[in-house]
């Protein structure tokens, strides 16, 4: 063979075996940095793995102290806790802080949990972080005087109502906490209440101004004038009694607002409202502005829109009575987001560490880490410090997606 044709391959042969070496050193250089970066990323993991055993911890040790349960009643607890913070997406820390909550206000443990879990659905259904839920959730059971079998309905009649009125179920929960003793004191049973809530608000589509708004028409129709005046309250407008104020409506509508003869019971709000609603169309303007100052007052206007569509009310209220199961529905619409996954994970994430610190290997684990962080501090050291990681990582990045 001719000698320059030799020369030319061995000179290939050479070139081919310094571009496989270079290519093996880049291999191993990549290599190694991702597991440095991998190093870095598993520190950071143990340093909120403490974090949140913490957080669990310190839930459980207020649900000991309010509950007064055992410790096998809370290890049994804690169990059903992580698994249902797993189904309703919420942190297994804010789940049990939540139940201890409902233990403070004096209910069993049984309950108390059944009630957190209950808040929590609550949470996706209105859109509030799950404290915000269980205190308004609170204030409502407490105006309406609800026992906890009684909850689940009216979640229900909540998310129904919204979705077939377009209402936000967050502004129905507003109007109720804030109206809630009112409607107890015109006995009117939890459908005809979130009817009278939903319907009015599909109308005029102000939380704030339907509260005040059906506060307003309680005090006028189920109050006494004396009463009122002596508590410093509006009564502009008000008939000094129920019985001149029935003797006005049966004059222009017709309807009588007693629920029997005698007239000594009136009817429910619901009742009233949509009786009177019924006929409003066939009264004169004047007739109406008379009625509305004696009906609600300074909210005379907000009734009026109210009775100008007493359907949306009518509505409202063939939607909540065929409302069971609507409050998971609403939870499986939210099951399909990313927040979901997220708060799943969270939930898990913090199981996983209470365990860890449970079976007695969080120490073994913070060891460890303090040890990586030992060899990392030797490898920035000799690297020039996180700004070479970081260029390193880049390069290692680029590299996985060119690859």
């Amino acid at each position: 063979m001719d000698d320059s044709l030799m020369e030319v391959l061995e000179s290939s042969e050479t070139q081919e075996t310094k571009t496989s070496t270079s290519k093996k050193q880049k291999h191993v250089s990549f290599d190694w940095a991702s597991r440095v970066l991998d190093i870095a990323g598993l520190l950071e993991y143990l340093k909120v793995i403490p974090e949140e055993a913490i957080k669990v911890d310190a839930a459980m040790t207020q649900l000991s102290q309010s509950s007064g349960a055992s410790a096998s009643e809370l290890q049994a607890y804690f169990e059903q806790a992580a698994q249902s913070a797993q189904k309703y997406g919420v942190s297994v820390s804010d789940l049990i802080g939540i139940t201890a909550e409902w233990s403070r206000m004096g209910y069993g443990l049984p309950d108390a949990r059944a009630l957190a879990e209950t808040a929590a659905l609550y949470s996706h259904i209105t859109g509030m972080d799950p404290g915000a839920s269980s205190e308004a959730l609170a204030s409502t059971m407490q105006g309406l005087h609800l026992e906890t079998g009684e909850v689940m309905q009216l979640l229900d009649m909540m998310a129904r109502a919204g979705n077939d009125l377009s209402v936000d179920p967050a502004g129905i929960g507003r109007a109720l906490q804030e109206s809630a003793a009112s409607f107890r004191a015109a006995d009117t049973d939890l459908s005809q209440t979130i009817a009278l809530i939903a319907g009015a608000d599909s109308v005029i589509a102000d939380p704030g101004t339907v509260s005040d708004l059906w506060n307003a028409v309680e005090t006028h129709i189920y109050g006494t004038r004396q009463e009122l005046e002596a508590a410093g309250a509006e009564t502009a407008g008000m008939l000094s009694s129920a019985a001149q104020l029935r003797d006005l409506v049966q004059d222009l509508t017709g309807f009588d607002i007693m629920a029997d003869a005698s007239g000594t019971q009136l009817k429910d709000l619901y009742s009233i409202i949509v009786g009177i609603g019924q006929e409003w169309q066939n009264l004169s303007e004047s007739e109406q502005g008379g009625l509305l100052d004696a009906l609600a007052g300074s909210q005379g206007d907000a009734l009026g829109s109210v009775l100008d569509n007493v359907s949306a009310i009518e509505t409202a209220y063939q939607s909540v009575g065929n409302a069971s199961g609507s409050a998971l529905a609403a939870q499986s619409e939210y099951e399909q987001g990313i927040q979901y996954s997220l708060d799943r994970l969270k939930a898990s994430f913090q199981q996983f560490a209470d365990t860890l610190s449970g079976d007695g290997l969080l120490k073994g684990v913070l060891d460890f880490g303090n040890g990586a962080v030992n060899l990392l501090d030797f490898i920035t050291d000799k690297l020039g410090g996180l700004g070479t990681l970081g260029a390193i990582g880049g390069a290692v990045a680029g590299a996985k997606n060119l690859g």
